[in-house]
């Protein structure tokens, strides 16, 4: 055999093993990748948005529910302060998640969130009034209740407080004392309106009355004067905002701090026995009543999910209501159930810093969940700027009110 045969024959055999060998690898990549396909579409996911601060309140049910069935839940945590802007953003787009957790009050803007609404034989547990009222419009349902409370507390450091301040009077009589120590005496969101709203109960006002939006009132007139005249004697800094206010308090720059029951948790662990909390001080004797609202698991687009998606959504709807989940919330978060029979029976127990919380609760006033509500957070929000740049407390409260209605027509219009 010539050296040429020799050599044709060696090549052939070559691209034989060669063919074998890459057919031999793209069968396997190939059944890699199905098999990595089967395993990624048996495991079905819900991708879920929310807004609470307490993120234990979110993961402590999540893990729950992972131990016992073949889902991932994706939670994405978007700051309070941009997740509704995000909702209608991601509305128009078509970019929604499955589910979202959300404040009781959003689900007035339930047409242009796109959400769905709730069958009632969804609903597990018994909820009093006031909850059922917070999920409820047009005869319709639209969002699980999670929790209850969303409420602000005044908390204070032990450290700088011994008796914790009843009235307001009080925090600006001990000023001069906080400021030689060279610490703030308090600190809030202040241009967080959420926070303005008990100021404005205070002085008899309320955004809401009788369904219709209340905002040129005297009320509000002198609660803006008072609410400015705190930052302008240096009892608050206007300047500083949710994460500013919250790190001063942990690290002891002010001596009070007026934040949500959603932060308990994480302030206790950071300041431990120094950590006081008590309900909110009055002003000149009248009582502030801070908004209260449920955190409900809300449904964008439903009718447009599979029906393999639908049911999932369903049973996770579900599971969240059971009356275990609620305790383990509460016991991770002090974060207070929706169950009737249980928050009675929790309340009834009390003592302590929980004691507050439900004393506290006493002491709120539900926040609608109304288009009139959303509209009435962007005009005071808009007229309190106004407010902070030199408009007059009356000027303000007159274009609050003129352009809630001018956006409430608007929408009616369209």
């Amino acid at each position: 055999m010539s050296n040429r045969a020799f050599y044709d024959i060696c090549l052939s055999i070559l691209k034989i093993i060669v063919n074998k060998l890459l057919t031999t690898i793209c069968s396997s990549f190939l059944l890699f990748i199905l098999l990595f396909a089967k395993s990624v579409l048996a495991t079905p996911t819900l991708t879920i948005w929310s807004s609470h601060q307490n993120r234990d309140f979110l993961t402590t049910i999540k893990k729950k529910y992972i131990e016992n069935h073949d889902v991932k839940l994706s939670i994405v945590q978007l700051d309070p302060s941009e997740i509704k802007a995000e909702i209608l953003l991601s509305a128009k787009g078509g970019g929604l998640p499955d589910l979202i957790v959300i404040p009781s009050d959003f689900l007035g803007l339930h047409k242009m969130m796109n959400l769905s609404s709730i069958p009632r034989d969804w609903y597990g547990a018994e909820f009093n009034p006031r909850v059922k009222a917070s999920v409820e419009l047009d005869g319709k349902y639209w969002g699980i209740p999670l929790i209850q409370g969303n409420f602000l507390l005044l908390y204070y450091n032990k450290k700088y407080v011994q008796q914790p301040a009843k009235d307001f009077i009080n925090i600006i009589l001990d000023k001069k004392q906080f400021i030689d120590k060279n610490i703030m005496p308090m600190g809030w969101n202040y241009n967080d309106m959420y926070y303005f709203v008990p100021f404005l109960s205070a002085f008899n006002g309320w955004p809401i009355v009788d369904g219709k939006i209340k905002l040129n009132t005297p009320a509000m007139v002198e609660a803006l004067k008072y609410y400015h005249s705190l930052a302008d004697q240096g009892i608050v800094n206007r300047d500083c905002d949710y994460r500013c206010s919250q790190l001063d308090f942990i690290k002891g720059r002010s001596a009070y701090s007026i934040n949500g029951d959603w932060a308990y948790n994480d302030l206790k662990m950071m300041l431990g026995d120094n950590l006081g909390v008590t309900v909110l001080p009055k002003i000149k004797g009248n009582t502030m009543y801070s908004m209260t609202s449920t955190f409900v698991l809300a449904i964008p687009n439903f009718l447009l999910r599979s029906k393999e998606k639908q049911k999932l959504i369903e049973h996770f709807s579900k599971f969240v209501q059971q009356l275990s989940n609620q305790q383990i919330v509460y016991e991770k978060t002090h974060l207070l159930p929706i169950s009737t029979a249980y928050y009675e029976q929790l309340k009834a127990q009390a003592s302590g810093d929980s004691l507050v919380m439900f004393n506290q609760m006493v002491l709120t006033k539900s926040m609608p969940s109304t288009m009139n509500m959303a509209i009435s957070w962007q005009a005071i929000a808009i007229g309190f700027q106004h407010y902070q740049a030199g408009a007059t407390a009356a000027y303000t409260a007159e274009y609050m009110q003129k352009m809630a209605i001018k956006q409430l027509k608007y929408l009616d219009n369209n």
